[in-house]
């Protein structure tokens, strides 16, 4: 409340008493109401997320991380693990407008980003399993026709000859796999992950991987069928995929003496990434005999989707690393050659960038990953080949190190945000209920977010309230409290709460006493942080950890405290009063609640004295009512929020 306000004045003498409101029934079927009756003017959507990560033999992948993105701003807005059925099934709120989010499970063998849809507030979807991707995702349309026409030409260039094995799609996804899929296994793909993890750059984490001794080409000691399968691909371009072999004790001196090039993936693009290729696909290069080393060729960004062919004239990076563009020795070497002993394979990771572009190339071999096996088994030397890296988890929690973000502590595994790791949301309060006001809603202005520290079942041992007072253009000392969706006996203790006045009592634990759920004050009185000291930060430590859903009850029941009196609660319209809060104002003066439907601070004409958004949110100028500043929020309201969803931004 503004010192300009004068009605401030009357608003002690009707503390004790409460009038009967015999014109309440008709305020509410008022046609000068900027909104329908019931409407809680959220700005927040609740979502389900049922989400799940397979092999391409649809084995459940358990306790990998996926996190989930605004589409529109990037943000962070969840993390989880997968549970032991590789699943993710929980709630979320969100912004009303987002449609669309990112989903990026960040691990080899996955579609690492996905762009995901929801449809009547659900998304559902699959990535892996013999599909690929299944659900709601957004990927461009795709026309599986083959192009015999295309696949015949050999083309010769100064270097070689190149030619496809076979016909391929318009996605350029061979017709020529094997009947049978390569096995993309859970084991396999946890070594792949510990050895060549996403963003990682492996000249710091595994050095020993490009080695001058570490072999790169697929050298038979005995004559075999050589076989080469797609794991995944996290590159940025439509890359291709060739082969060419040499005497392994005559190898060219340069790429120009290469006389043959064959394209094993045309397009080596995954579903829902430009291309259609799916982990497990698996070509058969023919018999070799002993004493052929085979050699793996990236062409980057090779794939021309207009001409439906591959462009041989591009960039172009090979196993032997003398044929290879960069100036420095050290930077030569594209292609990382891994055996994987336990399945009888050889893991091929692959960087598709020029590695002198520092500001581009990340080093973390694994733009395109492919695995080699052959019949027998042991006709491909194992000689200067190294192994694949050990998972490890340090402490036996089940989230592998490179996942876990506390790797020493069996308690906790991730953090998660809320309403983002990026940024802060809004909470706007008008402060003289049951008076109606200006509805300027800047008397209290609070930015806030909740940190979550969770452990590998998914639930929370820990939670952090941060809260920045942004604006408090108010003449009275308002506190401010939550009250969260659980009791206080699940709380052990609570810090951080800033008092400068002596009317909370509260529990042992810190919060608030006589309560039935959690209630905590972060602050009794917003003048006391106006000294350039406007953050406060209240941990929650769990007495045992939470399910993870209390997460999807978040920004919870925030609430204003006008001027010190306690039993003076301001919430969000809708949400309910806690224990301490006087019941005789409701109905009273410009306040039309109705407690028999749930139906709690609205005002005269259903306006609210509360506003919550899950973004930063621009406060209307003194005296300027919400609906004079921002030209769409009288149809949003009048719609009952289907309209202009993102009125505010």
């Amino acid at each position: 409340m503004k010192r300009s306000i004068l009605a401030l004045l009357v608003l002690a003498s009707i503390v004790a008493c409460k009038k009967d409101n015999p014109n309440a029934a008709e305020e509410m079927a008022n046609p000068k109401n900027i909104a329908p009756n019931g409407f809680n003017f959220s700005t927040i959507k609740s979502v389900k997320i049922n989400v799940s990560l397979l092999t391409n033999n649809n084995k459940p992948l358990a306790n990998i991380p996926v996190t989930f993105y605004n589409a529109k701003n990037g943000n962070q807005l969840l993390k989880s693990l997968t549970d032991a059925n590789g699943k993710i099934n929980t709630d979320l709120n969100i912004a009303s407008y987002i449609d669309e989010v990112i989903v990026k499970p960040n691990y080899i063998g996955l579609q690492n980003e996905v762009i995901s849809y929801f449809e009547n507030n659900k998304l559902d979807l699959i990535i892996g399993g013999k599909k690929g991707l299944e659900g709601n995702f957004i990927t461009p349309i795709t026309n599986k026709a083959a192009l015999s026409s295309k696949t015949t030409q050999s083309v010769k260039t100064m270097d070689a000859s190149y030619s496809y094995m076979g016909t391929y799609d318009d996605n350029g996804r061979p017709n020529y796999l094997t009947p049978q899929p390569g096995d993309v296994s859970v084991n396999l793909l946890n070594h792949i992950n510990a050895s060549i993890p996403d963003g990682s750059d492996v000249r710091a984490h595994h050095p020993a991987f490009l080695a001058n001794s570490a072999t790169q080409t697929l050298n038979l000691g005995k004559t075999g069928e050589v076989f080469v399968t797609f794991v995944s691909e996290g590159a940025g371009l439509t890359n291709s995929i060739a082969y060419y072999s040499y005497p392994t004790n005559n190898p060219p001196t340069s790429a120009s003496q290469i006389s043959d090039v064959k394209y094993i993936f045309p397009n080596a693009s995954a579903i829902g990434a430009g291309g259609t290729m799916v982990s497990g696909d698996r070509v058969s290069l023919g018999t070799f005999n002993a004493g052929t080393s085979i050699g793996i060729l990236l062409l980057s960004n090779g794939w021309d989707s207009a001409s439906k062919a591959v462009k041989n004239s591009v960039s172009k990076f090979y196993s032997n690393k003398e044929y290879n563009p960069e100036s420095t020795d050290a930077l030569q070497k594209h292609i990382v050659l891994l055996n994987f002993a336990q399945e009888d394979i050889f893991v091929i990771g692959i960087e598709d960038l020029n590695r002198e572009t520092e500001a581009v190339c990340d080093h973390d071999f694994n733009d395109v990953v492919l695995y080699a096996d052959c019949f027998p088994k042991d006709a491909i030397s194992k000689l200067g080949v190294v192994n694949l890296d050990t998972p490890k988890d340090t402490d036996g929690d089940g989230v592998t190190d490179q996942f876990d973000e506390y790797p020493t502590d069996a308690t906790k595994a991730y953090n998660n945000y809320f309403p983002s790791k990026n940024s802060w949301g809004t909470l706007a309060f008008e402060d003289n209920w049951p008076l109606k006001g200006d509805y300027d809603m800047n008397d209290l202005g609070i930015n806030y977010r909740y940190t979550y520290i969770t452990n590998a079942s998914n639930n929370v041992v820990e939670m952090t309230a941060d809260y920045k007072v942004t604006t408090a253009l108010a003449y009275y000392h308002n506190g401010f409290g939550l009250e969260l969706p659980f009791s206080s006996t699940v709380i052990a203790s609570t810090s951080g709460q800033v008092r400068s006045k002596n009317y909370i009592q509260t529990n042992a634990n810190g919060t608030e006493a006589g309560q039935a759920k959690a209630v905590i004050i972060p602050f009794d009185d917003q003048k006391s942080l106006s000294d350039g000291n406007n953050m406060v930060s209240v941990k929650i430590k769990f007495v045992s950890p939470q399910p993870a859903n209390i997460l999807s009850g978040a920004p919870y029941n925030p609430f204003l405290i006008s001027d010190g009196r306690r039993s003076h609660e301001i919430h969000l319209p809708g949400k309910t009063p806690t224990n301490l809060a006087d019941n005789a104002l409701f109905g009273y003066q410009d306040d039309r609640s109705n407690a028999s439907m749930g139906n709690y601070y609205i005002g005269t004409n259903n306006w609210p004295w509360a506003l919550q958004f899950t973004e930063p949110f621009t406060y209307p100028a003194e005296a300027k009512a919400v609906n004079e500043a921002y030209a769409k929020f009288g149809a949003w309201a009048a719609s009952g929020g289907t309209q202009f969803t993102d009125w505010y931004k």
